[in-house]
């Protein structure tokens, strides 16, 4: 496995801090009052979804990209996470359902490495990144 790009590593870790920001949210410290508590949950969920929704439109890239015929199943797929996204948000167990989604497209990321040729160092960083981002809404959540 290659390296991962210095600033596409950093830039996604920055990315981490909005999910962070939410489960410090979720412990409702005396010090930051109830709204900004609130606030700083719910801002972590649409970050998460936002997040779910990226990484199907990386799906989307990596399908049209990479696999040298066009699959119409493979494309519809990852349009998927968006609307697992937007569904998850609504719902009361919003965390879990998008701790459910990161799971999912880490898997579908793993079959489209056999299948295709992904950047050599995407799935390392995504697992790096995944742990952190599906752990942090779980905790929200519980």
């Amino acid at each position: 496995m290659t390296a991962i790009p210095k600033p596409i590593y950093y830039l996604s870790l920055l990315g981490l801090l909005p999910v962070i920001a939410g489960v410090l949210g979720s412990f409702y410290f005396l010090m930051l009052g109830t709204e900004i508590n609130v606030w700083l949950y719910k801002f972590s969920l649409l970050f998460s979804a936002l997040i779910l929704s990226f990484l199907g439109g990386c799906l989307f890239v990596f399908k049209i990209l990479l696999k040298p015929k066009f699959e119409f199943k493979g494309l519809a797929l990852s349009i998927i996470p968006s609307l697992w996204a937007i569904v998850s948000i609504n719902l009361p167990m919003s965390s879990f359902l998008l701790t459910i989604g990161f799971i999912a497209i880490l898997e579908r990321e793993r079959i489209l490495q056999r299948n295709c040729q992904l950047p050599p160092w995407w799935l390392k960083m995504r697992f790096r990144l995944t742990t952190p981002d599906y752990n942090c809404p779980y905790s929200n959540g519980v």
